[in-house]
């Protein structure tokens, strides 16, 4: 790992932005990182770099998780993220005091949380509920979502 590169890494905005926020590729993308790589002799070598991306991200994940939800006691992590187990040892060492292990733990294989999310959010439409929380997502008020098109015949 690289603490240098670290360093200016925690620096970004993005980490102090209050929720509800989100992000992606957008914001944090090869571009992103080949402008805060330092140059020349300082350069990491690439197994540096990607140590010092894994400890962001835990880093970042642990410190939102902490100061977002006090009182939390488990950690389930799905998606990719969940089979990489440095990641997975770095979000413990980050986060002694709670449980962490993935989705699969509670019966939901970390794989299929995205599909089982958009099942949910269908059958939530289907039966006119609403699909949202507000204090999650920024929303003015609970809102059924999606649209129900009848296919052609």
């Amino acid at each position: 790992m690289h603490v240098g590169l670290l360093a200016s890494l925690l620096n970004e905005p993005y980490f102090t932005k209050q929720p509800p926020k989100s992000t992606g590729r957008d914001g944090f993308n090869g571009a992103w990182l080949d402008a805060r790589l330092p140059s020349g002799s300082a350069m990491p070598s690439d197994a540096d770099v990607m140590a010092t991306l894994a400890e962001l991200t835990a880093r970042t994940c642990a410190d939102a998780l902490l100061g977002h939800t006090p009182g939390c006691r488990r950690l389930m992590v799905c998606g990719g993220g969940a089979f990489n187990d440095h990641l997975m040892q770095a979000l413990a060492k980050h986060l002694p005091e709670l449980r962490v292990g993935t989705t699969a733990d509670a019966g939901m294989p970390p794989d299929h949380v995205e599909a089982l999310t958009f099942a949910w959010l269908a059958a939530c439409r289907l039966a006119g509920h609403p699909g949202n929380l507000p204090a999650v997502t920024g929303a003015r008020g609970m809102r059924v979502l999606g649209s129900w098109y009848s296919a052609p015949h």
